[in-house]
């Protein structure tokens, strides 16, 4: 049975890790960086809703959960930002345009944006 997420992709699907190419990296401060990456089907990009992550596999070093930074509604490119903290992200903060990670996702069940809006909302993150 395929259940399927907010987003629209089925459960199925995203357990199964997608090599894609590294469009751009950008370094934010010495330890934080930006990549920008393209979606694992370039016809129809990745959905996905605010709050939700992938797991981003660097190959042959391992795998990290990593929140999605970008615009839901520019599904066409992948974006995270990320803080060079461990075993998988410091080596991954030298990664360079061209280069391929496998991408897993998106999972969990996202932010209720629309049921905030026009409230006062509080977001804590660590």
């Amino acid at each position: 049975m395929v259940q399927i997420t907010q987003a629209g992709t089925s459960v199925q699907d995203a357990r199964v890790p997608h090599p894609v190419p590294v469009r751009h990296v950008l370094r934010e401060t010495h330890d934080t960086f930006t990549l920008t990456l393209a979606p694992p089907d370039p016809d129809l990009g990745l959905p996905f809703i605010p709050g939700q992550f992938t797991m981003l596999y660097l190959f042959g070093t391992g795998e990290v959960p990593i929140s999605i930074s970008g615009d839901p509604a520019s599904c066409l490119e992948l974006v995270h930002t990320i803080r060079a903290v461990g075993n998988v992200t410091r080596p991954m903060q030298d990664i360079q345009p061209g280069s391929v990670l496998g991408v897993r996702g998106p999972f969990g069940t996202g932010w209720p944006v629309m049921e905030a809006r026009g409230k006062d909302v509080v977001i804590v993150a660590g």
